[in-house]
Parts: C-alpha cells; structure tokens; sequence
C-alpha cells in the first residue's frame, strides 16, 4: 500500500506533495492513487433540522447534503408561502382585523427567513458547481449520486 496524493496522485514520502507543492491535511492523502472519496460517506440522508443550521455550518456539509437540504428548504418556504396565501384570503373575507394583522406579520417573517435560507443554500451550491438546480427531484439526486460513485471508481496511476 502507497500513500498518494488524492488531488493529483503523486507518491507521498510522508505528508507533503512534491508536485502540489503543499502539506496535506489527512483527509487530503489517499491510497494507490485513488481519488479522493465523498460517495463512500454518503450513506443517508441528512436530517431534515440540518436546515436551521446556520451559514457557517451549512458551507461544512457536503455538496449532496446540501442539493438533499435545498429540497427541504423549499418545501418549507412554499409551506409558509401557502399559510401567507390563507392569510390573504382570511383579509378578503373578514377584513383587515387584529389577528389578521399578526397573522401576517407572523408568515411575513417566517416566509423572509425561509427565503433566505434558501438563497444562502443555493449560493453555496452555486459556488460549488457553477450553478444550483432549478428543481431538485429524486432522479437528480440519484444522477449525481451515481456521477459521484463513477468519478471515484478512476483511478489516477500512470502506467509506466
């Protein structure tokens, strides 16, 4: 067994790459070549409270996780979409009354943040990948799933 860079695959001596010309973390030195694994930790799906994370701890969660919380997020928001919606309709039939008010003021707030959440989740994505997806269904997760799965089966040897 050889320690090996999992950015470029260069033979490690202990835990500095000669080609990347830096220290590696742990996370960063593989064996025999192999490219640096995510898959392989992907076992589940994240709890859906990860939402409420804040900023700095959603940009620790993996790409996947993420695509996985942006679908959560969204729900949410068109769930409190809905309530402002009913809140709306409540003002139409019964006029602009004192729990009407704080009704609105209520959804208002929650809708605000619930936007926001998931604007900050799909930045993040967005920084990643170049982009974040228009809908996030259960093909796309698999799709990327299985491009994730295939992009660490490649080895990075050079045959000599």
């Amino acid at each position: 067994m050889v320690h090996t860079c999992g950015l470029c695959g260069t033979e490690l001596k202990e835990n500095y790459c000669s080609y990347c010309k830096m220290k590696l973390e742990k996370e960063y030195i593989s064996k025999n070549g192999k490219r640096l694994g995510h898959y392989e930790n992907f076992k589940h799906l994240p709890a859906e409270h990860l939402v409420h994370s804040s900023t700095k701890e959603l940009m620790e969660l993996s790409t996947i996780d993420l695509l996985c919380l942006l679908r959560v997020a969204r729900k949410d928001r068109a769930f409190i979409y809905n309530l402002r919606k009913l809140r709306h309709d409540a003002e139409k039939e019964k006029g602009l009354t004192d729990d009407v008010i704080e009704i609105d003021k209520m959804t208002y707030e929650e809708y605000e943040n619930a936007t926001r959440k998931v604007w900050v989740i799909e930045n993040i994505i967005k920084s990643r990948i170049g982009y974040f997806p228009l809908r996030v269904t259960d093909n796309f997760i698999s799709m990327f799933l299985e491009r994730m799965q295939k992009s660490e089966m490649k080895d990075m040897v050079i045959k000599k």
